[in-house]
């Protein structure tokens, strides 16, 4: 079988229970080997079916790694069929005795029967995105699933989604139906720097304050961040809570989040996750058995390719209004920076580092971005990087890596920036359809 032969030739190191990768070939797709690997290593072991790593091999070859992974919301009782469909494959395969075959495949197709009465996938082939691909379900959430669409895809994908959400909607104060015909479509999403008890606490202001809003679903529980449709009509009232907000934090001592304007498509954005992030939420078993391969590994040199600032990734990024766009100017911020053992680790580990603009000698700081994140423009003269606005970027500072908020990295860029001849260029080339409006009045 030709996807057996590719996976082998790609994983072979998985088969002699290694678990290393040494054909460098694909090094500029680290991520997506990452993730095959991960799935290959549960396979080996027993834990998917051949099936299910087949089919996400034959996806990555035909999207040529073009793809973006979301988590979508659905039924409990939908993830409880995938997995027991899951079950089933494993089971299939590793069955001789014709009669209990026979068995197998009709529990599986009666099962496939009920799971396409309510599968995404069918929904979205109903809108003419004819392939994407459900990843195995190895995380503890009970009421989502990832599924992996080509980028060339993603418009038609969000069409779907945006009416999926609807469905799901749970709602604050009003349903986001109700808002939207209350205030005829005139309302803003924000994005708010918490979630659970945090944001319980948040609506009871809101609901003192009089405003009318809806809380919408939470598309990644547990990144501390919540998304709010505010109407237009209230938007003074929610900025006066803002105020309020910031001055309650700084009497705790505490760093306020950054509170930001989204569009429709930018909140979706927030259901994307990377390849890491898909292993990194994996159960603990899952997590033990990739543990044990990667105790064998024979680290080879990193090749980090980063792409160019035309490439679609880079369009992607431009758009999501949940990052900032910083450019790094390569001769002063790159060439010549103080390295540290804790800079050079980073990098090769595959990080980009650069020196936080402003910061020199025993108060040098390095940024540290995922070299995915990274882009390279102005012939290779500037660097652009994009940091995430909803959760803190990675500095390295006086021999440590620590965390450090976008307002405290942003600022740092910010006079930099104003006078980037690139940026001023850019323009043109990538339309931004997302301000992405930061508003964090001065206290």
């Amino acid at each position: 079988m030709d996807t057996d032969r590719e996976f082998e030739h790609m994983m072979m190191s998985v088969r002699n229970s290694s678990g290393s990768i040494t054909q460098m070939v694909y090094a500029a797709n680290m991520l997506q080997i990452k993730l095959l690997q991960f799935v290959a290593r549960l396979a080996y072991k027993g834990y998917l079916s051949v099936k299910s790593r087949d089919d996400l091999a034959a996806f990555a070859k035909l999207s040529e790694g073009k793809y973006t992974i979301y988590s979508i919301p659905v039924s409990t009782e939908h993830v409880n069929d995938l997995k027991q469909l899951e079950a089933l494959k494993l089971e299939l395969q590793n069955v001789s005795e014709k009669s209990k075959k026979k068995r197998i495949q009709n529990d599986i197709s009666i099962l496939k029967e009920r799971i396409d009465a309510d599968s995404p996938v069918e929904q979205l082939k109903g809108k003419g995105l004819k392939q994407c691909c459900v990843l195995p379900k190895v995380d503890g959430e009970s009421g989502t699933i990832q599924i992996a669409v080509m980028n060339k895809d993603d418009q038609i994908f969000k069409s779907w989604f945006a009416s999926h959400i609807r469905v799901q909607m749970a709602g604050g104060k009003k349903e986001i139906t109700d808002l939207k015909n209350f205030t005829e479509g005139n309302y803003t999403i924000f994005n708010l720097p918490f979630e659970g008890k945090e944001l319980e606490d948040a609506c009871r202001d809101f609901n003192t304050l009089k405003m009318n809003y809806s809380i919408l679903p939470d598309l990644k529980v547990g990144n501390d961040n919540s998304q709010i449709a505010v109407a237009n009509a209230d938007r003074n009232k929610f900025e006066i809570w803002i105020k309020m907000y910031r001055e309650d934090m700084i009497k705790q001592d505490k760093q306020p989040g950054n509170i930001y304007e989204m569009d429709n498509e930018s909140y979706m954005d927030t259901a994307a996750i990377n390849e890491d992030e898909y292993i990194d939420n994996a159960s603990l078993e899952y997590q033990k058995v990739n543990s044990e391969f990667k105790q064998h590994e024979v680290p080879g040199p990193k090749v980090n390719v980063m792409q160019k600032d035309d490439s679609e990734e880079f369009a992607r990024l431009k758009k999501d209004g949940n990052y900032e766009m910083l450019t790094i100017n390569r001769e002063t911020l790159v060439d010549n920076m103080a390295f540290t053992s804790v800079s050079k680790k980073m990098r090769e580990k595959g990080y980009f580092v650069s020196r936080i603009p402003g910061t020199y000698g025993k108060n040098e700081k390095h940024l540290i971005l995922p070299a995915e994140n990274v882009f390279v423009a102005d012939e290779g003269r500037t660097y652009v990087g994009f940091i995430p606005k909803n959760k803190p970027s990675m500095v390295a500072e006086n021999g440590n890596v620590k965390t450090a908020s976008y307002e405290n990295i942003h600022k740092q860029y910010e006079n930099v920036t104003r006078n980037m001849t690139y940026v001023k260029n850019l323009k043109p080339k990538v339309p931004n359809l997302n301000t992405g409006k930061t508003l964090n009045p001065k206290v």
